[in-house]
This record gives C-alpha cells, sequence and structure tokens, in this order.
C-alpha cells in the first residue's frame, strides 16, 4: 500500500518543508485570491493561458496558469493527485529536481495545449487553467519509479479498481488519446469534462522524459580510470 512506504513516514517537521505540500498550500492560497481578489481587480485573460495570450507576449501565462482553477472540484482533485504521488517523487529526486519536473511538465503541458489550439482552433482554442499538466508530468514520473506499486482508482469517481502503477499511466494515457481523438463527442463528460488533454499529453511525456534522464544520471555505469 502507498502508507507503508517511507516516505509516509516522514517525521511532522520535514513534512512543513516538503514541496508537495507547499505546492499544495500556494495552488489552494492562489485559488483563493483568483476567487476572491483577481475577479474583481484584473481580467483573468492576463493570467488564463491562451494561443491569443501567448500571441501577444502573455509569456507569464506558461506559470500564472498553473496557479489557477475552474473551481472547487477541480483544485480538490489536482492536489489529491499531487498529494498521492507528488511525495513519493519528492523522496526520490529531491526537491530541486521535483520543482523542477512539476514546472516544466506544467509550462510544456500549457505549450502542447497552446500548439493544438493554433492548429485546431475549432477544438482547442480556449484558455486553459489549472495544475493538471504538472501533476500529469509527476504522475508519469510517479509510474516509472515506482511501476508495481498498487493503486485503488476510482473509475467515474465512483467504481474501485485495484491496478499497478505502470498501469495507471497508460490508462491515463488512453483517456487522453480519446479525448484528442474525439473533442466534440457527447459522451466526453465521462473522460472528466472539459479537460486540456493536450496539456496532460505534453505532461505526461515531460515526466517520461523526465525519469529517463534521472535513470540514465543515477544508473549510469562507471566512468573508466584514465
Amino acid at each position: 500500500m502507498l502508507s507503508e512506504r517511507d516516505y509516509h513516514q516522514t517525521p511532522a517537521r520535514k513534512w512543513r518543508l516538503s514541496a508537495t505540500i507547499v505546492l499544495i498550500a500556494l495552488n489552494v492560497l492562489a485559488f483563493l485570491i483568483q476567487t476572491n481578489v483577481l475577479s474583481q481587480a484584473i481580467n483573468e485573460n492576463y493570467l488564463e493561458l491562451s494561443p491569443d495570450g501567448l500571441l501577444h507576449g502573455y509569456v507569464w501565462q506558461l506559470l500564472s496558469y498553473q496557479f489557477m482553477h475552474g473551481g472547487w472540484l477541480h483544485l480538490i482533485l489536482n492536489c489529491w493527485g499531487l498529494f498521492v504521488f507528488g511525495r513519493g517523487v519528492e523522496w526520490v529526486v529531491g526537491k530541486p529536481r521535483f520543482l523542477l519536473l512539476y514546472f516544466m511538465s506544467g509550462i510544456i503541458g500549457g505549450l502542447f495545449q497552446v500548439l493544438a489550439g493554433v492548429l485546431w482552433p475549432q477544438y482547442f482554442s480556449g484558455s486553459t487553467v489549472g495544475a493538471s499538466a504538472g501533476v500529469m508530468g509527476v504522475v508519469a514520473t510517479f509510474a516509472m519509479l515506482f511501476p508495481e506499486q498498487r493503486l485503488v482508482l476510482l473509475l467515474l469517481y465512483v467504481i474501485p479498481i485495484n491496478l499497478r502503477a505502470k498501469s495507471l499511466i497508460w490508462l491515463i494515457l488512453l483517456i487522453t488519446a480519446l479525448g484528442i481523438s474525439f473533442p466534440l463527442a457527447s459522451w466526453r463528460f465521462l473522460l472528466g469534462g472539459n479537460v486540456a488533454h493536450f496539456g496532460h499529453l505534453g505532461g505526461i511525456l515531460t515526466g517520461l522524459a523526465f525519469s529517463r534522464f534521472y535513470f540514465l544520471k543515477t544508473h549510469a555505469p562507471p566512468k573508466p580510470g584514465g
């Protein structure tokens, strides 16, 4: 079970220093500011990620959109995913690499979504908010680090299914492929509703690339002596 791993036994003092917990707190704080302050003080189009925004030079959107959410459920699901998978990844790769993974997954996922909006504006040109691209990068890395870890997933938020982490990433990729292939299908709500699937894809690919690079760096054979 997840709770049996060492990173779940971390002393309370270290938990306060956890990058995962800090990111969750920042996402919650940012959402409170978004809903109570920004909505009255600034046009949120400046902070949400969109093809039009990047074309106008609003490059900060690649970071700001990651701290905005479409509602409490959106926020809770992303924070829960970060909590479940982030601690294990952070425990293995360390805080600096974990933060690099998270934000790079969010940025590259955002670029994927923007590119899709430019190429197929009739389907993907809307603005994007949420931490899910970053979370997907973390999930993909978790699956590579702990491929045999058993997880319990609530299918359609109701039906519990038991699967390994390596199977979870294939399931997510399948859902992502369906979402990209059928953006206007009447049954798309079964895939999570209004989801930035290209953003998820970019985050997943970033996580897989990060994992590959990490394994090459940490498991590389020793160089021969000179």
